[in-house]
């Protein structure tokens, strides 16, 4: 009788294993499914930026071309009228607004420039952000 209540004993002993090792089983298919739903998410906003960042990078290169041809243009103006100041065909008058206008022109090339390079350093702080913060995670 001793022998059997011993064996019932190591039986209720090993169910008791099984059933713990059953819960850690369970607990770690829970923890799996978790880690893999987390996993799809990150995927999906993963590619959701990535998108993003395409469409900013064609908005970007597309401003910056307008921009220098924008500067191109307005350089192309300021060699036209410092040729014709020192052309010698325009009046005193004629020399004196030409030259306001290059001022002008100079001006706005300069604004340009400041803008572009503002748009540069802006788009490369927020590359240099992305990039720590997918690091990070």
């Amino acid at each position: 009788m001793k022998l059997l209540q011993m064996e019932y004993a190591n039986l209720n002993e090993k169910d008791v294993q099984l059933l713990q090792l059953e819960e850690q089983i369970n607990a770690k298919r829970a923890l799996l499914l978790e880690k893999q739903k987390k996993i799809k998410l990150i995927s999906k906003q993963n590619h959701f930026l990535e998108d993003i960042r395409n469409d900013y990078s064609k908005y970007y290169i597309y401003i910056s071309q307008q921009k220098e041809q924008q500067m191109n243009a307005l350089k192309l103006l300021d060699v036209y009228i410092n040729d014709l100041t020192t052309s010698g065909s325009l009046s005193k008058h004629n020399i004196e607004d030409a030259k306001q206008e290059q001022r002008k022109i100079v001006g706005e090339i300069k604004s340009i420039k400041h803008h572009l390079d503002l748009m540069i350093k802006d788009t490369n702080e927020l590359a240099s952000t992305l990039n720590n913060e997918t690091q990070i995670n």
